[in-house]
Protein backbone atom coordinates (compact mmCIF):
# COMPACT_ATOMS: atom_id res chain seq x y z
CA UNK A 1 0.00 0.00 0.00
CA UNK A 2 1.26 3.52 -0.98
CA UNK A 3 1.70 5.70 1.64
CA UNK A 4 2.88 9.98 1.25
CA UNK A 5 6.60 10.10 1.39
CA UNK A 6 7.71 11.65 4.72
CA UNK A 7 9.98 13.73 3.81
CA UNK A 8 10.04 15.90 0.52
CA UNK A 9 13.62 16.64 0.92
CA UNK A 10 14.52 13.04 -0.27
CA UNK A 11 13.68 13.57 -3.77
CA UNK A 12 16.82 15.57 -3.61
CA UNK A 13 18.82 12.40 -3.16
CA UNK A 14 21.49 12.19 -1.66
CA UNK A 15 21.85 15.65 -0.79
CA UNK A 16 18.43 15.98 0.54
CA UNK A 17 18.64 20.27 0.45
CA UNK A 18 15.48 22.08 0.96
CA UNK A 19 16.10 24.20 -1.79
CA UNK A 20 16.73 21.90 -4.56
CA UNK A 21 13.61 19.37 -3.11
CA UNK A 22 11.53 22.52 -3.60
CA UNK A 23 12.38 23.16 -6.71
CA UNK A 24 11.49 19.25 -7.89
CA UNK A 25 8.57 19.71 -6.31
CA UNK A 26 7.20 22.43 -7.78
CA UNK A 27 8.05 21.67 -10.90
CA UNK A 28 6.71 18.26 -10.88
CA UNK A 29 3.37 19.73 -9.42
CA UNK A 30 3.29 22.59 -12.40
CA UNK A 31 3.00 19.29 -14.41
CA UNK A 32 0.41 17.30 -12.80
CA UNK A 33 2.12 15.00 -10.06
CA UNK A 34 -0.15 15.25 -7.12
CA UNK A 35 1.10 13.07 -5.12
CA UNK A 36 5.06 11.03 -4.56
CA UNK A 37 4.67 7.83 -2.58
CA UNK A 38 7.23 5.77 0.02
CA UNK A 39 6.70 2.71 -2.01
CA UNK A 40 9.26 0.10 -3.41
CA UNK A 41 12.34 -2.14 -2.34
CA UNK A 42 15.01 0.99 -1.92
CA UNK A 43 14.98 1.81 1.81
CA UNK A 44 15.80 5.63 2.30
CA UNK A 45 15.46 5.71 6.09
CA UNK A 46 11.92 5.43 6.91
CA UNK A 47 10.81 6.24 3.31
CA UNK A 48 11.47 4.22 0.13
CA UNK A 49 11.76 4.28 -3.59
CA UNK A 50 11.11 1.92 -6.49
CA UNK A 51 14.75 1.78 -7.54
CA UNK A 52 17.99 3.65 -7.50
CA UNK A 53 20.93 3.69 -9.90
CA UNK A 54 24.63 5.89 -10.01
CA UNK A 55 22.73 8.88 -12.26
CA UNK A 56 19.31 8.55 -10.62
CA UNK A 57 16.32 7.34 -8.12
CA UNK A 58 12.88 6.31 -8.95
CA UNK A 59 10.12 7.44 -6.97
CA UNK A 60 6.12 6.08 -7.67
CA UNK A 61 3.31 9.54 -7.87
CA UNK A 62 0.64 9.68 -9.33
CA UNK A 63 -0.44 12.41 -11.93
CA UNK A 64 -3.34 13.09 -13.34
CA UNK A 65 -5.46 10.20 -11.98
CA UNK A 66 -2.16 7.64 -13.25
CA UNK A 67 0.10 5.98 -11.04
CA UNK A 68 3.56 6.87 -12.49
CA UNK A 69 7.21 6.34 -12.36
CA UNK A 70 9.60 9.64 -11.76
CA UNK A 71 12.69 9.33 -12.40
CA UNK A 72 14.44 12.26 -10.54
CA UNK A 73 18.43 12.73 -11.44
CA UNK A 74 20.63 12.02 -8.41
CA UNK A 75 21.89 15.34 -7.13
CA UNK A 76 25.40 13.93 -7.34
CA UNK A 77 25.03 12.48 -10.83
CA UNK A 78 28.51 12.57 -12.76
CA UNK A 79 26.44 12.44 -15.37
CA UNK A 80 24.55 15.65 -15.69
CA UNK A 81 22.04 15.73 -18.40
CA UNK A 82 21.64 12.17 -19.32
CA UNK A 83 17.88 12.25 -18.60
CA UNK A 84 17.29 14.50 -20.62
CA UNK A 85 19.01 12.32 -23.64
CA UNK A 86 17.26 9.11 -21.72
CA UNK A 87 13.64 11.26 -22.41
CA UNK A 88 14.65 11.95 -26.60
CA UNK A 89 15.49 7.91 -26.82
CA UNK A 90 11.95 7.17 -24.91
CA UNK A 91 9.95 9.20 -27.17
CA UNK A 92 11.63 7.62 -30.05
CA UNK A 93 10.88 4.13 -28.73
CA UNK A 94 7.39 4.93 -27.90
CA UNK A 95 6.71 6.29 -31.41
CA UNK A 96 7.57 2.38 -32.25
CA UNK A 97 5.32 0.90 -29.64
CA UNK A 98 8.26 0.11 -26.74
CA UNK A 99 9.09 1.64 -23.66
CA UNK A 100 6.88 2.58 -20.67
CA UNK A 101 4.71 5.92 -22.11
CA UNK A 102 6.77 9.13 -21.53
CA UNK A 103 3.85 11.66 -20.12
CA UNK A 104 6.51 14.43 -19.65
CA UNK A 105 9.92 15.91 -18.75
CA UNK A 106 12.71 18.35 -17.78
CA UNK A 107 16.07 18.28 -18.00
CA UNK A 108 16.05 16.36 -14.27
CA UNK A 109 12.86 14.44 -14.36
CA UNK A 110 11.13 11.96 -15.96
CA UNK A 111 7.45 11.50 -15.48
CA UNK A 112 6.63 8.08 -17.35
CA UNK A 113 4.03 4.93 -17.31
CA UNK A 114 4.45 3.14 -14.17
CA UNK A 115 4.74 -0.35 -14.96
CA UNK A 116 3.97 -3.42 -12.65
CA UNK A 117 5.92 -6.65 -12.83
CA UNK A 118 9.00 -9.01 -12.52
CA UNK A 119 11.93 -8.09 -13.70
CA UNK A 120 12.79 -10.69 -16.58
CA UNK A 121 16.01 -12.01 -14.32
CA UNK A 122 13.87 -13.28 -11.84
CA UNK A 123 12.38 -16.01 -14.33
CA UNK A 124 8.88 -15.88 -14.63
CA UNK A 125 8.29 -15.76 -18.02
CA UNK A 126 6.87 -18.24 -20.91
CA UNK A 127 7.86 -18.15 -24.61
CA UNK A 128 5.44 -16.05 -25.52
CA UNK A 129 7.04 -13.45 -23.35
CA UNK A 130 10.38 -14.20 -25.36
CA UNK A 131 8.42 -13.66 -28.24
CA UNK A 132 7.00 -10.44 -27.40
CA UNK A 133 9.97 -8.93 -26.40
CA UNK A 134 12.27 -10.23 -29.35
CA UNK A 135 9.38 -8.28 -31.86
CA UNK A 136 9.92 -5.01 -29.60
CA UNK A 137 13.72 -5.28 -30.02
CA UNK A 138 13.37 -5.97 -33.36
CA UNK A 139 11.49 -2.46 -33.22
CA UNK A 140 14.03 -0.74 -31.40
CA UNK A 141 16.55 -2.11 -34.27
CA UNK A 142 14.48 -0.95 -36.97
CA UNK A 143 14.50 2.49 -35.27
CA UNK A 144 17.99 2.49 -35.57
CA UNK A 145 18.08 2.59 -31.46
CA UNK A 146 20.81 0.38 -29.83
CA UNK A 147 19.88 -0.30 -26.24
CA UNK A 148 23.34 -0.99 -25.05
CA UNK A 149 21.79 -3.15 -21.33
CA UNK A 150 19.05 -5.54 -22.95
CA UNK A 151 21.77 -8.46 -22.20
CA UNK A 152 21.74 -8.22 -18.35
CA UNK A 153 17.97 -8.91 -18.27
CA UNK A 154 17.48 -6.71 -15.53
CA UNK A 155 15.89 -3.75 -18.29
CA UNK A 156 12.79 -5.33 -19.08
CA UNK A 157 10.10 -5.76 -17.09
CA UNK A 158 7.60 -9.15 -17.53
CA UNK A 159 3.99 -8.66 -16.40
CA UNK A 160 0.28 -7.92 -17.65
CA UNK A 161 2.44 -6.53 -20.57
CA UNK A 162 6.35 -6.81 -21.42
CA UNK A 163 8.17 -3.56 -21.24
CA UNK A 164 11.94 -2.71 -22.02
CA UNK A 165 13.04 0.16 -19.86
CA UNK A 166 15.82 2.64 -18.75
CA UNK A 167 17.13 3.80 -22.14
CA UNK A 168 19.77 6.00 -19.87
CA UNK A 169 22.70 4.77 -21.94
CA UNK A 170 20.95 4.09 -25.80
CA UNK A 171 22.33 5.70 -28.61
CA UNK A 172 21.27 5.89 -32.45
CA UNK A 173 23.38 3.29 -34.38
CA UNK A 174 23.42 1.69 -38.13
CA UNK A 175 23.86 -1.67 -36.74
CA UNK A 176 21.73 -1.74 -33.78
CA UNK A 177 21.99 -5.07 -32.17
CA UNK A 178 18.88 -5.65 -30.15
CA UNK A 179 17.60 -8.59 -30.76
CA UNK A 180 21.29 -10.46 -31.32
CA UNK A 181 21.64 -9.58 -27.65
CA UNK A 182 18.80 -10.07 -25.87
CA UNK A 183 18.36 -13.62 -27.88
CA UNK A 184 22.25 -14.30 -27.38
CA UNK A 185 21.98 -13.93 -23.41
CA UNK A 186 18.50 -16.03 -23.73
CA UNK A 187 20.41 -18.67 -25.26
CA UNK A 188 23.89 -18.98 -25.26
CA UNK A 189 25.25 -16.97 -22.18
CA UNK A 190 26.05 -18.55 -18.81
CA UNK A 191 22.94 -16.64 -16.80
CA UNK A 192 19.83 -16.85 -14.68
CA UNK A 193 18.00 -16.15 -17.87
CA UNK A 194 19.38 -18.98 -19.45
CA UNK A 195 18.44 -21.58 -17.14
CA UNK A 196 14.87 -20.81 -17.41
CA UNK A 197 15.14 -20.89 -21.32
CA UNK A 198 15.99 -24.40 -21.00
CA UNK A 199 12.66 -24.91 -19.32
CA UNK A 200 10.77 -23.57 -21.96
CA UNK A 201 12.90 -24.50 -25.16
CA UNK A 202 14.18 -27.23 -27.08
CA UNK A 203 17.45 -26.04 -28.95
CA UNK A 204 20.94 -26.52 -29.49
CA UNK A 205 23.55 -23.59 -29.40
CA UNK A 206 24.96 -23.97 -32.87
CA UNK A 207 21.30 -23.82 -34.69
CA UNK A 208 20.44 -20.56 -32.80
CA UNK A 209 24.31 -19.50 -33.98
CA UNK A 210 23.00 -19.74 -36.89
CA UNK A 211 19.42 -18.85 -36.55
CA UNK A 212 20.58 -15.21 -35.33
CA UNK A 213 23.23 -15.07 -38.32
CA UNK A 214 20.55 -15.50 -40.59
CA UNK A 215 18.90 -12.50 -38.84
CA UNK A 216 21.54 -10.05 -38.95
CA UNK A 217 21.67 -10.72 -42.92
CA UNK A 218 17.64 -10.22 -42.78
CA UNK A 219 16.07 -8.34 -40.07
CA UNK A 220 13.08 -10.89 -40.74
CA UNK A 221 11.94 -11.48 -36.98
CA UNK A 222 9.29 -14.11 -37.52
CA UNK A 223 11.39 -15.96 -39.72
CA UNK A 224 13.67 -15.70 -36.70
CA UNK A 225 10.81 -16.50 -34.45
CA UNK A 226 9.70 -19.71 -36.55
CA UNK A 227 12.89 -21.18 -36.67
CA UNK A 228 13.23 -21.22 -32.29
CA UNK A 229 9.48 -22.44 -31.80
Amino acid sequence: METVLSDIRLIDYPYFSNERSSLLKNSLFEKGVTEIYSFGKVEIGSDRAIGKGNTSIIFLGKYKHEKVSIKIERSDSERKGSLKKEASFLIKANENGVGPKIYDYEDNYIIMEYVEGNLLIEGKFDRADIFDISRQCNALDKAGINHRQIQGGKHIICGKKNVIIDFEKAHFSNNPKNVTSFLSMCFLSDCLVRERIKKIFNFKEDWIKSVLKEYKSNSNIEDLISNIQ
